[in-house]
């Protein structure tokens, strides 16, 4: 794998995975409809530019696109379980529990950072050993 462009894809997702869990401590419960489309616009800019970041690799075999899939539905699952845990902890601890929007969002695009970010370098890496063949 293309360690630079890995490096900078993985910190790109956490900038973003950063950003929506800021935008998630903004305390201001009539916001919360806004809150989600502003976050939906990050991470669909944050899957942009980290396919900009491997130039859009294509060649993915097909478990490479189940595992694309089944990381979003993993991302949306553990997004939840960390909402839940701080709805949890916040039954023990006061005011832990309004933490619980910001560690949803940044579990949400941290990991669908992270599978985009595989799914465009298992192409990149299929591309890649094309080319090595070709020169041999």
């Amino acid at each position: 794998m293309d360690l630079p462009q890995a490096s900078q894809s993985r910190n790109l997702a956490l900038d973003y995975a950063l950003g929506s869990a800021i935008l998630g401590l903004i305390p201001i419960s009539n916001l919360f409809s806004l809150k989600l489309l502003i976050v939906m616009a990050l991470i669909i800019k944050m899957c942009w530019d980290i396919g900009q970041k491997w130039k859009f690799a294509k060649g993915q075999d097909i478990l490479a696109r189940m595992g694309f899939l089944f990381g979003w539905l993993g991302a949306f699952a553990m997004a939840f379980m960390a909402w839940l845990t701080f709805v949890g902890m916040g039954l023990f601890i006061p005011y832990i529990s309004s933490f619980k929007l910001a560690a949803a969002l940044f579990t949400l695009t941290w990991m669908l950072g992270q599978a985009t970010n595989q799914y465009y370098a298992s192409g990149h890496q299929k591309l890649n050993s094309r080319r090595k063949f070709n020169e041999i």
